[in-house]
């Protein structure tokens, strides 16, 4: 069915997407390639300044890289862990830019049968939205979302 998947995480998906997709990997054993994007530009933080006045727009955005770059490292080890485990072969991929175009040229540079793509919560700045509208628009392989 799926031979290789890419699995595009930011870290701040719901908690369920670990489990349910530890749970689709260990049913049917891909080749898994797992993308962390650690975005530039982040110009939806533009009024952080003002909403919280003890720290600047730059030091609030070095603070969101801080917290994806540890959180990259729990990522990264649980699916290594995991795929050890199954037996089955991860690539590690970390891309700096705008998610919806780094996703969406990966698609188009890798051999995948299946994107996965988790959700998180609403939140201010929140753009996975628009992400999953970007990859939707190029279509060039099937995409699962999981909330």
């Amino acid at each position: 069915m799926y031979k290789n998947i890419l699995i595009a995480v930011h870290g701040e998906e719901k908690e369920n997407f670990t489990i349910e997709l530890t749970e689709f990997i260990k049913l049917i054993k891909p080749n898994v390639t797992i993308l962390h994007i650690s975005e530039t530009g982040l110009d939806h933080y533009g009024y952080v300044d003002q909403l919280a006045s003890a720290i600047t727009k730059d030091q609030f955005i070095q603070y969101i890289h801080d917290m994806a770059n540890a959180k990259q490292k729990e990522v990264y080890d649980y699916f290594s862990k995991l795929t050890n485990t199954l037996e089955i072969k991860m690539e590690w991929k970390v891309r700096d830019g705008k998610p919806g175009d780094v996703i969406a040229g990966e698609i188009r540079q890798g051999s995948y049968d299946l994107l996965i793509l988790g959700t998180k919560p609403k939140s201010p700045g929140n753009t996975s939205s628009k992400v999953k509208e970007k990859v939707i628009a190029d279509g060039k392989t099937s995409l699962l979302i999981i909330k």
